[in-house]
């Protein structure tokens, strides 16, 4: 595969989970208790998991390490997307909580300071 041909299938998967992208992102400038909840308890999944990509070789966009070694996502906006599962579709550790319209609906707490 070309180097073109690989850039273009990256910017596919980003297009294609804009969403779920954009969700996490969200919930990481707009802090809830729930959301935070949730995403510690997949960050201590994923910190344990085989799949973790600390050195970012397997990153979807280089330089946002840690990330996921499945998918390639961030993990600090993927562990905050409630409608996302893991990464690892042969083996997940964890699952979506809410629907993509349910996380669109979820009501955010103002931000911290």
């Amino acid at each position: 595969m070309s180097r073109l041909q690989k850039l273009k299938a990256k910017l596919q998967v980003l297009y294609d989970n804009k969403g779920k992208i954009f969700e996490g992102l969200k919930n990481s400038v707009v802090k809830n208790e729930f959301v935070e909840n949730v995403a510690r308890a997949r960050w201590e999944i994923c910190m344990n998991c085989e799949q973790l990509d600390s050195e970012g070789s397997k990153c979807l966009v280089k330089g946002t390490q840690p990330c996921c070694g499945a998918c390639g996502c961030k993990l600090h906006f993927k562990v905050r997307s409630l409608s996302s599962d893991c990464g690892d579709t042969k083996n997940p550790k964890w699952f979506a909580v809410l629907t993509q319209e349910e996380e669109d609906d979820l009501e955010l707490d103002e931000p911290e300071n």
